[in-house]
């Protein structure tokens, strides 16, 4: 695995420089966003691009972004503002972002965009003025559990939906 990095937009891993961009979907990217998919055994950890992409309209104060290496698209990131939606519950974090769905391609894994696009998440966070980032995980074979963890996430003791609520200061 490549090296942790918590605030690069960049990840170094075997000696290769990683570098993901930011970028809205575009009506003329929806179908390669939609063919990224995780691999087989991640099967229901995080929702499909399409699902995410279809509900993001009805989730007050969610950005979608595409996540892009040049012309490739490796995955997709959601967020949102705490401060813009209006139904937090008992336990949630009022001022932390939340990343909402982080969904990295299974022929991207494992060569730093992970690292990468939590690096952009924690500078969205941060140009939001929030002071944490939290976000939440199943807690199954094959999950993002043990990435987030050597990220620098720590468990909140909350949970949301069945899955593990963790958090980490920007």
């Amino acid at each position: 695995e490549c090296p942790a990095s918590e605030t690069d937009r960049d990840a170094e891993c075997a000696g290769e420089r990683v570098t993901v961009a930011l970028r809205a979907p575009a009506r003329d990217h929806l179908r390669v966003l939609f063919h990224l998919k995780v691999r087989d055994d991640q099967q229901g950890l995080v929702a499909p691009n399409e699902i995410t992409l279809a509900q993001a309209p009805y989730e007050t104060g969610s950005t979608v972004w595409g996540l892009w290496d040049d012309d490739t698209p490796v995955g997709l990131m959601a967020m949102v503002h705490p401060r813009e939606y209006p139904w937090h519950e008992p336990g949630d974090d009022r001022d932390a972002a939340y990343l909402w769905r982080l969904m990295i391609g299974a022929d991207h894994q494992g060569r730093g965009y992970g690292r990468a696009a939590i690096g952009l998440a924690l500078g969205v966070a941060r140009d939001w003025g929030t002071p944490r980032l939290t976000l939440s995980v199943v807690d199954a074979p094959h999950s993002n559990l043990g990435f987030y963890e050597r990220m620098g996430f720590r468990r909140t003791g909350h949970m949301m939906d069945g899955e593990i609520v963790m958090g980490m200061d920007v």
